[in-house]
């Protein structure tokens, strides 16, 4: 497996594993109709390529060969200047495609995230995971990240409450 920086030409995959991983992981939580809103606004091919060139943002995708099998989307943003100062960096996504998780590629994508966060010297990492998404939050705690607030997520016309989590860097 390799992980490299994302191209433009890999966009239309990486939406493909983001759209399978997340119907795959939360349909059964949400109506058809939150799902399909969710899915043709915040995964459209143009909010794809919107960042990819967003100021800031940084893809890394995970390759089998030339099957993008994973991604990590890191991005700055101000949205928690005001709890953690303006050196931060938020772990938007970490997605595996549906078949290919158990196979230590969001250890390997999360490991490379945290080396960029330490290569541009951001002092906390941080990132949002629905209160109810267990594994998500078991995953992120081994890796040293702790609540320390909570957001709203909308899915479709669905309030929904997003934890937290920050992890000190520097």
């Amino acid at each position: 497996m390799q992980i490299r920086d994302a191209l433009r030409s890999d966009l239309p995959a990486v939406r493909k594993v983001a759209i399978e991983s997340y119907v795959d992981k939360f349909a059964e939580f949400n109506t058809p109709e939150n799902m399909e809103a969710f899915l043709t606004t915040t995964y459209s091919e143009s909010a794809f390529e919107n960042e990819f060139d967003e100021p800031g943002s940084k893809l890394l995708v995970a390759c089998e060969g030339d099957l993008i099998v994973g991604f990590v989307r890191l991005r700055t943003s101000r949205e928690v200047e005001e709890k953690l100062g303006a050196s931060t960096l938020e772990l938007q996504r970490l997605y595996i495609a549906t078949g290919w998780q158990g196979r230590s590629i969001g250890h390997t994508l999360m490991e490379e995230a945290l080396r960029y966060a330490q290569k541009i010297q951001v002092d906390w990492m941080w990132l949002g995971v629905w209160e109810k998404n267990f594994g998500a939050q078991r995953f992120y705690a081994r890796y040293g990240f702790e609540r320390f607030g909570e957001h709203t997520f909308w899915m479709g016309d669905d309030p929904q409450v997003d934890w937290l989590l920050k992890k000190k860097l520097r």
